[in-house]
């Protein structure tokens, strides 16, 4: 077994090299300077994954559906490639056919796509599905994009309400029946 410490030095530094090109997402810097960082700030849609998996830069490619540009020269109501990264906690990835972002955007130069996510904690927002075919409500783009945060918000507290009602309802010995046509029989 002559080899056994060689192949260990060779697994460490593959290792190593494997995990050096990684991208660390930055804090949030304040919502001023992520859109004063952003080259393009975009609600979109994703309309197909093109590669699924984040590369070794936490970053994927989409395309995407531009409902509303709010910041930069991305032109809305058309579709565009661009490579995506989650920049938030969460250890899922938010980037299922038709969700909706609130996204800050950076050029790029020497790749795929000519624009990509700043790596930075805040530049990817999910928003609800429906209603970015208006421009959101505000005359600055940080009103914008509070008013977008804002319905964020309550997006997901209705959805985090409406799935603790279905686990609440399971918790019951006699549920409610699913189908409307039965709840209409019982009252």
């Amino acid at each position: 077994m002559k080899h056994g410490p060689l192949l260990m030095v060779v697994a460490s530094l593959l290792c190593f090299v494997s995990t050096a090109h990684a991208v660390v997402i930055g804090y949030f810097p304040g919502l001023d300077k992520l859109i004063e960082q952003a080259d393009a700030i975009v609600i979109l849609r994703i309309d197909a994954n093109k590669v699924e998996f984040p590369n070794s830069n936490l970053l994927s490619t989409h395309d995407c559906y531009i409902y509303q540009t709010l910041k930069g020269d991305i032109p809305a109501n058309k579709r565009i490639t661009l490579r995506l990264m989650d920049t938030r906690t969460e250890p899922q990835t938010p980037f299922g056919h038709g969700s909706t972002h609130l996204m800050f955007l950076m050029k790029t130069k020497d790749e795929p796509t000519a624009y990509r996510t700043l790596s930075v904690q805040g530049a990817n927002v999910r928003l609800s599905d429906l209603g970015h075919e208006k421009t959101p409500k505000g005359e600055t783009v940080k009103e914008r994009v509070l008013t977008l945060i804002k319905s964020a918000i309550e997006y997901r507290k209705k959805e985090h309400e409406e799935e603790q009602a279905f686990l609440d309802g399971l918790m019951e010995e006699q549920p409610e029946p699913a189908d409307l046509t039965e709840r209409s029989k019982k009252k």
